[in-house]
């Protein structure tokens, strides 16, 4: 009777044991290989110049309707042909990244209308990865902007981003010309992460969300955190597995925010690649007339549906002037 019990226990015991082991090892796999070791989509045909620096932002095609379509539409024409906010052409190039869900009748629009448009694969997320919105998901396809080291900097736009004139000179700041060595912090290196680049650039703006939200001062108070609606990085494809490696680890950090919760972690000012912090002119989260009264260059939020009637003005004026480039642009074509 004993031998059968403590047989009994043994097989329990390494059952127990199996199952702890199993669940461990399905929490912290990391997610499938891609085939090929190219960030992009397999339909993906778009030429990048040769240019040192990039502007890009996301779109992705689980959008309840074309609001962001039409905002990334208003930023392509912003950056690209508006007289007061365009770019320099020969220095900077304008990228749309297109998730797989974007259908082909936006990418062509896109193409057309100038932007560079690349189709990337989606990132694969962890299965404890969740947010209230399942269309949240993709937006971390964003960070396939640190695979892209045809560049030496790129900066990171939201597609709801309004510009007040250009934001290309942002290259030339002195935050953004060197690279910082990553540093010794007790503590800081983590179980299950992976190796750190020895130097690293990410550098953004305080989110105005923890100073005020819309009754933020101007210029902004500092706060902890960044939104990832604007960042500006060297691609490193290092940092890129490194993120992949954290996304592996169940609860490392918080995904109500998505790929801002994570991009705050592996950049959190404690760590060993705090991020840095912009100028404030930059770039600023829930505007008000306060911003566009000081000229901040960017300013982030759905003018379509929120926002100050100053700027929903504004962003409404620029999407009349988009329309408007591109009808004369058919006629003369015609």
């Amino acid at each position: 009777m004993i031998f059968r019990f403590r047989l009994l226990f043994v097989v329990v015991l390494t059952a127990l044991l199996g199952i702890t082991w199993c669940i461990r090892a399905a929490t912290h796999a990391r997610p499938p290989p891609y085939l090929g070791s190219s960030y992009r989509g397999y339909n993906s045909t778009a030429h990048l110049p040769a240019t040192d620096h990039a502007i890009a932002t996301f779109l992705t095609g689980q959008a309840k309707d074309d609001s962001y379509f039409t905002a990334t539409r208003i930023l392509t024409h912003q950056l690209l042909h508006a007289n007061s906010t365009r770019c320099n052409s020969n220095s900077t190039t304008f990228i749309v990244l297109c998730s797989e869900s974007v259908p082909k009748e936006q990418k062509d629009t896109l193409r057309e209308d100038g932007a560079t448009v690349v189709e990337v694969r989606d990132v694969q997320l962890n299965w404890w990865i969740r947010s209230g919105e399942a269309r949240w998901k993709e937006q971390f396809n964003k960070l396939r902007v640190f695979e892209m080291t045809e560049y030496k900097r790129i900066l990171f736009l939201d597609a709801d981003t309004l510009l007040t004139g250009p934001v290309d000179p942002i290259f030339d700041e002195p935050e953004v010309a060197t690279l910082t060595p990553t540093l010794i912090r007790k503590g800081q290196v983590k179980w299950g992460e992976s190796q750190l680049p020895s130097q690293w650039l990410f550098a953004a703006r305080s989110d105005n969300s923890l100073t005020g939200q819309r009754e933020h001062p101007t210029p902004p108070l500092q706060a902890q955190s960044f939104n990832a609606g604007f960042f500006l990085i060297a691609p490193d494809r290092q940092i890129y597995e490194h993120l992949v490696s954290v996304m592996a680890l169940v609860g490392r950090f918080n995904t109500h925010t998505m790929e801002q919760g994570l991009l705050n972690y592996v950049f959190r000012r404690e760590g060993l690649m705090p991020w840095r912090e912009l100028h404030w002119k930059w770039s600023a989260t829930w505007p008000n007339e306060q911003d566009l009264e000081m000229e901040v260059v960017t300013l982030h939020d759905q003018f379509w549906k929120t926002g100050p009637q100053q700027l929903r003005d504004l962003w409404n004026a620029e999407k009349g002037a988009m329309l408007n480039f591109h009808d004369k642009r058919r006629l003369a074509a015609v």
